[in-house]
């Protein structure tokens, strides 16, 4: 497969140009193998990636605080969405409670979420201020009160996702989320005649068939696929 910038050279000139009004001390290259992302990580193949330093307004605050940041733009961006690589002493590698996993990519939400939102407005502009910049200010919070904001982040591994769904769903009992989500994560729309996740005993059609269908149309199901798999992996481990 021929990586984006190959196949659209134009896009890649639009993107580094963004980048300079967005976060202009930041640079957007085209980086060989064993390019180093941060200190534990490096690049398996050529990529795109953009580096620097990208700085963030405090809340509630007229300063600023700075971090050493490195992003990478996968081979099919930006049907794919970037991917955050901390690169700064003040962002801990590894440091699950600080939502940074051992490579030292960022976790910036549930798959499902992430996708939908990253493909209503897919450039790095959207990405540095829609998801980079939340999750550096959620980190700033961190550092200055020594303890998780009350916003900003889900809980770790399955439970965030399951939290995730229990808000898209507006329902809070976690084996009729995971029944709803294995119906969402069909390719083809369940049947009326199908029983309800919702444990009532009825056929989708008499109970939750309308939420199951609008649902549907806000999150693919192809992302929810995933999200699913990580929640019966996880319960799997959970009870070997």
């Amino acid at each position: 497969m021929t990586p984006w910038y190959k196949s659209n050279p134009r896009l890649f000139r639009e993107e580094r140009g963004t980048l300079v009004s967005a976060a202009p001390l930041m640079g957007m290259i085209i980086a060989g193998p064993d390019y180093r992302l941060n200190q534990v990580s490096l690049l398996e193949h050529e990529s795109v990636v953009i580096h620097g330093t990208y700085g963030i307004s405090i809340p509630d605050s007229e300063d600023q605080i700075e971090y050493g940041i490195c992003i990478l733009l996968p081979d099919r961006y930006p049907k794919q969405p970037p991917v955050l690589f901390c690169n700064d002493p003040k962002l801990p590698v590894g440091v699950i409670d600080r939502h940074i996993l051992s490579d030292g990519s960022a976790c910036l939400g549930v798959y499902a979420d992430l996708m939908t939102r990253w493909l209503k407005k897919s450039d790095i502009a959207n990405f540095l201020e829609n998801f980079a910049a939340p999750f550096l200010v959620w980190q700033t919070y961190y550092d200055a009160h020594q303890k998780p904001p009350s916003w900003g982040q889900r809980s770790h591994y399955s439970e965030g996702i399951i939290e995730y769904y229990a808000e898209l769903l507006s329902m809070n009992n976690k084996q009729s989320i995971i029944g709803f989500m294995k119906l969402l994560a069909r390719k083809n729309r369940p049947k009326g005649h199908e029983r309800c996740p919702c444990s009532s005993g009825e056929r989708l059609r008499n109970c939750h068939r309308q939420l199951l269908y609008s649902t549907r149309e806000k999150v693919k199901w192809e992302y929810v696929v995933k999200d699913v798999k990580a929640v019966l992996n996880s319960n799997q481990v959970k009870s070997s």
